[in-house]
């Protein structure tokens, strides 16, 4: 996956006169393989030019000079090393129009891993230099199909003199940033696949497959999609756009993925952007609901309905539904619920829809107390949002300790062996709280063992994390060896 991070430097200075408060300057990177030469990075550093200080240079013009360091080391060893300065397009005077200034490098490094360290420095402010690190891997295997990263595009020409910035017949102008307003109407995009033909044969058809996803779900955004045929070559390249007018305010991915010639797909990569669009609607995209099969619901059912799906809604879609469920708009509720599920389903809808019910029905039946629907606890979410656990384990009355659970998946999204531990500290009602979770997006309490065995031995130190003489506790070796 490309990687990029924003730098903002932050400088308070002043200069023979010259003054400035905020220079900004984005930088990210790709790397690409070469058949010929092998892995190599390339670094797009754009400085805005209203940010950076001016002073006179030898032909007496204003001119701004930052100086750049890249360093990429393989453990303690530099493996390679470059230094220079930056210039910005000089200026008459002072008055004189500041434009953003660009510089783009091509580095060739073994394969491997690295700690890429980046310092950025304003020659003629008195500030430190702005240092950061990172570490990158280069891994393109010779006989396997693997892609580079994908490089955001601000804008490209057919190429008239071959330069570092040509690639395919364009020259191609990188965008640095990962935010994309509403003044942009498209993203484009540009990548290459490398030994498609020595993975499937010369000249073999093969699929590429490109995308929108949400950021949050992973699901296909509206209809945000692409699939072109090639022939497989050493190296196929993909320059390509989607038109963004109407996707929605969120967080995305954009994804390429190769097929073979049975649609089964061989590898992908991903590359993380972000839109801001308040004029589209993030929710309400079709209009066929109004003969679908939410015109079924009463209106009591609806709002229970959209009530129900919190668990697996994305944070817009929660503040969306709470919205239309103070202002009981009925069609607007009705166009939710539809648009929810045909983002999820676009074919059929109403079926994963039905299967959802079924598991809500299956908390409620749980998980429900004299206040609460199941879907609104803790467990009745956790069910929701993963399904069913593999392995529950119920300790209803261990001495010292609260009731608990212990809920086992071996495998959510990309994580395996993933925990829950819920606990009942009132004893009384059936409202399990989550106490601990090592599943990411979730508390994760390294004293919960203590806190479990609070019941009747009030800790003197909530700080360990291993409670001293708790006879009869299981929850340490069920929680480490679920079963």
């Amino acid at each position: 996956m490309k990687r990029f991070f924003v730098l903002l430097l932050i400088i308070a200075a002043s200069l023979n006169g010259y003054s400035n408060t905020n220079l900004k300057a984005y930088f990210t990177y790709c790397t690409f393989n070469s058949p010929e030469t092998g892995p190599y990075i390339e670094t797009y550093l754009s400085v805005n030019g209203n940010s950076a200080v001016y002073k006179p240079n030898e032909a007496n013009k204003l001119q701004s000079t930052i100086e750049v360091t890249l360093v990429f080391k393989n453990g303690e060893e530099i493996k390679s090393f470059k230094k220079f300065n930056l210039l910005s397009p000089e200026l008459e005077d002072s008055l004189e129009k500041k434009v953003d200034f660009m510089d783009q490098q091509r580095i060739s490094l073994p394969q491997g891993e690295y700690n890429f360290e980046i310092s950025i420095k304003d020659i003629n402010s008195l500030n430190q230099p702005f240092v950061s690190n990172q570490k990158i891997t280069l891994n393109y295997p010779k006989d396997k199909i693997s892609i580079s990263d994908i490089e955001l595009i601000e804008s490209l020409q057919k190429t008239k003199e071959k330069s570092i910035i040509s690639k395919s017949g364009y020259d191609v102008i990188p965008y640095t940033s990962d935010f994309y307003s509403e003044d942009f109407f498209k993203i484009a995009y540009y990548a290459e696949i490398y030994n498609a033909d020595k993975a499937l044969g010369a000249d073999e058809g093969f699929l590429i497959n490109s995308y929108i996803e949400s950021n949050e779900t992973s699901k296909l955004s509206g209809n945000y999609k692409s699939i072109s045929r090639e022939k497989a070559k050493p190296v196929n390249a993909i320059l390509s756009s989607f038109d963004i007018n109407k996707l929605p305010s969120g967080n995305y991915n954009l994804v390429v993925e190769v097929r073979n010639k049975t649609n089964e797909m061989v590898t992908q990569k991903k590359v993380f952007f972000q839109r801001s669009n308040p004029s589209a609607s993030p929710i309400l995209m079709s209009e066929d609901y109004i003969n679908s099969f939410v015109n079924e619901f009463s209106k009591k059912e609806l709002t229970e309905h959209i009530k129900s799906i919190e668990p697996i809604s994305t944070t817009v879609e929660i503040n969306f539904a709470k919205n239309q469920l103070k202002g009981e708009d009925e069609d607007l509720m009705r166009q939710f619920f539809y648009n929810f599920w045909i983002t999820r389903n676009e074919s059929e809808p109403e079926k994963d829809w039905k299967e959802y019910l079924e598991r809500v029905k299956t908390v409620n039946k749980l998980f429900s107390t004299g206040i609460k629907r199941g879907y609104t606890t803790d467990r009745g979410r956790v069910y929701l949002k993963y399904n069913k656990p593999n392995t529950r384990t119920v300790f209803p009355s261990e001495p010292n300790a609260y009731p608990y659970e212990i809920w086992h998946y071996y495998k959510i999204e990309q994580f395996s062996n993933k925990k829950f531990v819920f606990y009942s500290p009132d004893v009384v009602t059936n409202d399990y709280p989550l106490l601990h979770s090592d599943m990411p997006g979730h508390i994760n309490y390294p004293q919960w063992k203590m806190q479990l065995q609070n019941r009747t031995n009030q800790a003197e130190d909530m700080e360990n994390e291993n409670p001293n003489g708790s006879y009869g506790s299981r929850s340490d070796d069920y929680f480490n060896n679920p079963r």
